[in-house]
């Protein structure tokens, strides 16, 4: 599911520990797939994170330092 909402994700700029979002923590497990890309003059740094089941594509925008949630997906249903 295409979502594109601002999270909360706690780091250390070296590892993702948790992304929150709607009153939820969702510890991440496993970092997967990481991709630059610009969006006009902009650096965003794409994670593909895993939290047990659930799959999340967060989205760090570096000039403003906001992190947004790109994608969700449960793979436990």
């Amino acid at each position: 599911m295409v979502i594109s909402e601002k999270v909360r994700v706690i780091t250390d700029f070296s590892k993702i520990f948790f992304v929150e979002w709607k009153n939820r923590s969702y510890k991440v497990d496993k970092v997967g797939f990481h991709h630059f890309l610009l969006e006009g003059k902009t650096l965003m740094h794409v994670f593909s994170v895993i939290s047990g089941s659930i799959f999340l594509k967060i989205k760090l925008d570096t000039k403003h330092l906001a992190w947004t949630l790109e994608e969700i997906q449960d793979n436990g249903i």
